[in-house]
């Protein structure tokens, strides 16, 4: 069932995942799109990932820019697959053994200003969360509010684009 939920400009609208047959591995995640208010001049959008699992080229446990694209001086580095139009639409899957408690995913999204260079520090940040050790596991989303951008997230976009600016 989809649900949405609003956070300052933005829009959510998600259906959560969970695969846990027994005897096999958990399958977590969530469908989402994320969209900006009409009103609000949309711009292409950066999404970080702090996954609870290793995925692609993504570690676990800390900060990622979640595109795949190579690091430049150009800011379009910085944007979301095919969110150069200011929408986002993911499908994010992970896989767990069972028996190794909650673990949580954490997503942050932000604003990039291509032609000044520059990516907005204010945005959002959602997630989702699975106890492993339950008996019958099911995924949780962790809300979505707005965010300010963190120090160690400001590191992860400038080694991705060294001439970004923050505003």
């Amino acid at each position: 069932m989809t649900q949405t939920a609003n956070a300052g400009i933005f829009k959510i609208e998600y259906e959560l995942l969970t695969r846990a047959d027994p005897d096999s591995d958990i399958q977590f995640g969530m469908d989402f799109t994320i969209t900006q208010s009409p009103s609000s001049n949309p711009l292409p959008l950066c999404q970080l990932i702090f996954p609870a699992t290793s995925v692609g080229t993504n570690k676990a446990g800390q900060w990622n820019i979640d595109n795949h694209k190579a690091p430049s001086a150009d800011p379009a580095c910085l944007i979301f697959a095919n969110a150069e139009g200011g929408t986002i639409k993911d499908t994010p899957r992970e896989l767990s053994k069972r028996d190794r408690g909650v673990l949580s995913t954490k997503f942050t999204v932000y604003r990039v200003d291509v032609k000044k260079d520059m990516l907005q520090i204010h945005g959002v940040k959602f997630g989702y969360s699975i106890n492993t050790s339950d008996t019958k596991p099911q995924t949780i989303f962790t809300g979505f509010s707005t965010y300010e951008i963190s120090n160690e997230e400001k590191k992860v976009v400038l080694e991705q684009c060294k001439s970004i600016t923050f505003s």
